[in-house]
């Protein structure tokens, strides 16, 4: 039997601060426990990054019907506010990092999205501990488009060190900011590869079914955010 595995990909559990303003990205901790409770109830099961990275290693299977729980950018609100319910739940997640910004704010949004705390180091260690997984978003946050070769294969390898030196693991996930992976395709996987990635997530896409996946280098993510329908997102999901 195949397995269908929804990565659902999320940025701000709560509200904005004060002197902020409410976008898209955010979603009310009540709507992001209503949204795991309808997977719950809907016979998904909550997979970490380990199960789902050895399945596509070959070493395991996995559920009919599996939910990866991802976050961008890594907001120290996290801690406080979605990782209560995701215990709730018993759902383990990822987090991506983007790690020149740790310990400071999203100033590669500034103007587009309410400056935010980004988790610091220790914060990101008490999240490992907790169960969900820190893996690199890149260094500066850049897209790939905008960045030579050279360039690229920095935001890989630097992001890779940070965590290597302040976590003492190895990243092998890796989601390309604003899911953007460059022009060469081609180009992009080698890079990846070479930098000892086993998988990179975009941003927005469907599912997909392990066995016929598409390259475990470019994975789609569904964007989440308050107001999404899953009910009628089930329409569109793989029937299992």
């Amino acid at each position: 039997m195949s397995s269908v595995v929804a990565t659902l990909s999320y940025h701000k559990i709560g509200n904005p601060p004060l002197d902020g303003w409410l976008t898209w990205n955010y979603i009310s901790a009540d709507e992001f426990s209503s949204q795991l409770e309808w997977f719950h109830k809907g016979g998904w099961r909550f997979l970490s990054a380990a199960a789902l990275l050895d399945a596509l290693n070959g070493r395991g299977a996995l559920p009919a019907k599996s939910v990866l729980i991802t976050f961008d950018d890594a907001y120290e609100s996290l801690l406080e506010i979605a990782l209560p319910i995701l215990k709730h739940f018993s759902a383990p997640a990822v987090v991506f990092a983007p790690t020149q910004f740790i310990g400071a704010t999203n100033l590669f949004d500034h103007g587009v999205e309410p400056l935010e705390r980004i988790a610091d180091w220790n914060t990101l260690v008490a999240l490992e501990e907790a169960g969900i997984s820190v893996e690199s978003h890149g260094y500066s946050h850049r897209g790939f488009s905008s960045l030579s070769s050279l360039e690229i294969q920095q935001e890989l390898e630097f992001s890779k060190e940070a965590i290597r030196e302040n976590l003492g693991k190895d990243s092998r996930m890796f989601a390309f900011p604003y899911g953007d992976f460059g022009a060469d395709k081609a180009a992009m996987d080698s890079l990846i590869r070479r930098a000892g990635y086993d998988v990179a997530f975009l941003y927005g896409g469907g599912t997909f079914e392990l066995g016929q996946t598409p390259s475990p280098l470019f994975l789609p993510r569904l964007a989440m955010g308050p107001g999404v329908n899953l009910d009628e997102l089930a329409l569109e999901l793989p029937c299992v």
